[in-house]
């Protein structure tokens, strides 16, 4: 079944120097991709299009449907850029995230409610500095995601293993502050994200794959089982009963929570996907995250461990459902192996991903041990 999409790993800018694809994304038709390019001693990424075997990169800081990042851009470094979509440049100690004008709105009050829910509990968040359509300005948080903490050998383990202890209750007790009668209206502001919504995102990635792998006679076989696999995660999440619906942060991965210390509060960011979900939403992303870190040698088999248990433990704690959090964990792990297809340095990932998002899962992921 091994199959990887023709995505090249470095192309060449108009001078000729060879930069490399560091994230890539499907676009409608067959063998286009949306591509972030990283340049070898340059800072900052470029945006690109890859179309018709030739990669036509963005100029700086130009972006016909981001037009805040012409302001942006010359401030400081470009870190993300997809092409279209969203921007964010940091410049000294702000971060400018930059979206369409339309979407920026939804984004500023995400972040502004997200904000009020954790400012009385175990959570920092950035503050906005200012706000003006198609550009967020915000704070930056102290310390360094759990990301770096957890890829640093020169870290403690006796410290890493405290700081996941301390995110770990810190997340249940948001969870409580959250849905109490003071913070009601700000949660019900918020968007539902239910299992649905959930498979509509899902299934969104997994056409997109099938339309640049369908055609391509060495991805037959993945394809059906893509395909059948999708079909299963639906019947897991929409035959079973789900856990109530809870403030989500909707993307929680271990780039988005940032440490100082193990008895400091820790620090979160990125709302743009906030909302009401199933508890098992936040919590089975986070832990297939930490599984994809282990696989690209970024956690050690212990460090996940250690991390992985947290997330059980929270998740036990707010009375999640085994099942629901297995169906969850297999639509992130579905989703993240056609994403990653995408991403050339990681296409070995991606095909084991793939691999066992159509084996399903062996045991739940309830277990300290286990491999979600």
């Amino acid at each position: 079944m091994s199959w990887h999409p023709p995505v090249p790993l470095t192309v060449p800018d108009a001078a000729g120097v060879q930069r490399l694809v560091r994230r890539a994304w499907p676009e409608p038709t067959a063998g286009d991709y949306t591509m972030e390019l990283a340049g070898p001693g340059l800072a900052g990424v470029r945006a690109a299009h890859f179309r018709a075997g030739r990669a036509e990169l963005l100029p700086e800081g130009g972006d016909r449907r981001l037009p805040a990042l012409a302001h942006a851009q010359p401030l400081g470094e470009v870190l993300v850029h997809r092409a279209h979509k969203r921007a964010v440049v940091k410049a000294g100690d702000r971060y400018f995230k930059i979206f369409r004008p339309r979407q920026s709105d939804e984004a500023a009050d995400r972040h502004t409610r997200t904000a009020a829910l954790l400012a009385a509990g175990d959570f920092l968040s950035p503050e906005v500095v200012s706000y003006t359509p198609g550009c967020l300005v915000l704070t930056a948080l102290p310390g360094r995601s759990l990301f770096e903490l957890g890829n640093d050998p020169a870290a403690s383990d006796v410290e890493f293993e405290r700081i996941w202890q301390n995110w770990s209750r810190g997340w249940v007790r948001q969870q409580a502050l959250a849905s109490a009668a003071v913070n009601r209206p700000s949660l019900a502001a918020l968007a539902p994200r239910t299992a649905a919504v959930e498979l509509e995102n899902l299934q969104r990635m997994v056409d997109r794959w099938l339309l640049h792998a369908q055609d391509i006679p060495e991805a037959r076989a993945l394809c059906d089982a893509v395909r059948a696999a999708a079909g299963e995660i639906a019947g897991q999440l929409l035959r079973t009963v789900p856990d109530p619906l809870v403030w989500s942060h909707g993307d929680l991965h271990d780039k988005q929570i940032f440490a100082t210390a193990s008895d400091a509060p820790l620090g979160l960011l990125d709302f743009d996907e906030a909302g009401l979900a199933e508890a098992a939403a936040d919590l089975a992303n986070l832990a297939v995250h930490l599984h994809l870190r282990q696989a690209q040698l970024r956690l050690t088999p212990e460090r996940y461990r250690t991390a992985h248990r947290q997330v059980i433990a929270a998740a036990e704690e707010l009375r999640v459902t085994p099942t629901r959090f297995d169906a969850y964990a297999s639509a992130a792990r579905l989703r993240l192996g056609c994403l990653y297809s995408f991403r050339p340095q990681w296409a070995a990932l991606a095909e084991d991903l793939l691999h066992q998002a159509v084996a399903g899962p062996v045991s739940s992921a309830f277990r300290a041990d286990a491999i979600v």
